[in-house]
């Protein structure tokens, strides 16, 4: 019978494997291991956050205007000092990318209560003024020591001030206006810092300051009061939750 000249070297490659393992045998049964061919790919592990956020905040106004006139007699109001100081409480929504931070807010501030002097008597005018900002803000952290982080900012947007209960002490006349309001730029500048207690939550401390424009009162018969350049100055108390 002719032998398969193609078995030879099948049964030389199954001599090598024997002697092959004889020899591991003969080292102690231990034979060098091959690597892997394939290895698993390291798993990334990596804390998503959205950098969105929403917040909201408090605090208390000190309101003052440039100046306060009227139109007609009784002569002008001269003292523009007494305003009263109020409340203010706002939301918004934001989102921050490492040290920069930008927002929207929308704040209400409670009735700022004028009572004028005019160069006649005292206390001959009064009025109420409230108002709502809305302002697109950006803000650059300072840097970030033992979890404080001061920042700076500026905003600038629009307010909607409302004068009502415009009143003149002087007999004869009504005592009271309609109200009437006004819409105007506004901008902003603002300092503070922030403090990371737990997870997402951030708690704001800072100062605004925030000018809000001019707004007129409602008329009794041809008078009126005008007050120039309102502006607020603000010890804000902020909450900020960051969205997962």
């Amino acid at each position: 019978m002719r032998s398969n000249w193609k078995t030879v070297p099948s049964i030389s490659v199954l001599t090598l494997m024997f002697v092959s393992a004889a020899n591991a045998a003969d080292m102690g049964g231990y034979a060098p291991s091959m690597p892997p061919l394939l290895q698993n790919a390291p798993l990334l592990v990596d804390e998503f956050s959205s950098g969105w956020y929403l917040r909201g905040d408090i605090g208390y106004r000190f309101n003052e205007a440039d100046s306060v006139v009227s139109l007609e007699p009784p002569p002008g109001a001269r003292d523009h000092d007494a305003l009263s100081k109020t409340w203010m409480f706002g939301a918004g929504i934001g989102y921050k990318w490492e040290w920069f931070r930008a927002d929207f807010t929308l704040d209400y501030g409670t009735k700022v209560d004028f009572t004028g002097d005019s160069t006649v008597r005292t206390n001959d005018f009064t009025a109420k003024i409230d108002s709502v900002t809305g302002l697109v803000n950006i803000y650059g952290d300072l840097g970030t020591w033992y979890g404080f982080t001061p920042y700076i900012g500026a905003g600038i947007g629009f307010a909607h001030l409302q004068a009502a209960n415009f009143g003149i002490g002087s007999d004869g006349l009504p005592r009271e206006a309609d109200s009437a309001g006004s819409w105007n730029l506004a901008w902003a500048y603002m300092a503070g810092i922030s403090y990371r207690p737990m997870g997402n939550m951030h708690i704001d401390a800072g100062y605004r300051h925030v000018n809000m424009g001019d707004v007129t009162t409602g008329r009794i018969g041809g008078n009126k009061l005008i007050f120039k350049q309102m502006s607020v100055d603000e010890i804000r108390l902020g909450f900020r939750y960051v969205l997962d």
